[in-house]
């Protein structure tokens, strides 16, 4: 069984099924955890909220405290990019959106897992740096350490985000240059476009 959500603020669009949608509606925010308890379901679906840009906002952070919170309650968690599913509601006439999204999350799911990706727990980096203006490029954070942080991982960027970083998922939005790029080998190759000149990279 597969529960993909919506979530919003006031109210969650949601829709059940394995293969296909069994069952969709809207539900209280504050009533979604005993919602999904009783449900009996341990796969997960969320959508996620990104700016049309393609980069985090205030609501991605609310989706993504609440992922963390199921996956601490032993679910499964998903992640999927959901934002054109509202812009498709509001062009179908549809007025119940929240719901039409969790469909749609579902079908995207159902058709493709592979565009969804699972949350889990990531840990915080063990660094102490007095150097200023750092970009952490597809690593975790470290709370000794304030910079900005480019992922596409949704489950690093939370850790990010919880801390106050400013973060981007979207590289050509990136308007500046680091002294300092904190980043893994595979990424060393990438990392050297956002150094300044004289700019050093940390591998971690």
């Amino acid at each position: 069984m597969i529960i993909a959500i919506d979530y919003g603020n006031s109210k969650c669009g949601y829709a059940i099924g394995n293969n296909f949608i069994s069952k969709s509606g809207t539900v209280k925010t504050k009533d979604i955890m005993k919602f999904i308890l009783n449900t009996q379901s341990q796969k997960i679906i969320l959508g996620i909220p990104l700016s049309m840009s393609g980069n985090y906002s205030t609501q991605s952070l609310k989706v993504l405290t609440f992922a963390n919170k199921l996956l601490e309650k032993g679910y499964d968690v998903f992640l999927i990019d959901e934002r054109l599913t509202t812009k498709m509601a509001s062009s179908f006439g549809i007025k119940d959106d929240d719901a039409f999204s969790a469909r749609q999350i579902f079908m995207d799911f159902a058709q493709n897992p592979s565009v969804a990706q699972k949350f889990r727990k990531e840990k915080f980096l063990n660094l102490n740096l007095k150097e200023e203006n750092v970009l952490f490029y597809e690593v975790p954070p470290s709370k000794k350490v304030k910079g900005d942080a480019l992922t596409k991982d949704y489950s690093i960027a939370f850790l990010h985000l919880s801390i106050g970083n400013f973060t981007y998922s979207n590289p050509d939005t990136l308007d500046k240059k680091y002294n300092i790029v904190i980043t893994k080998k595979e990424f060393e190759k990438t990392g050297k476009n956002f150094l300044k000149s004289g700019g050093k990279i940390i591998l971690v």
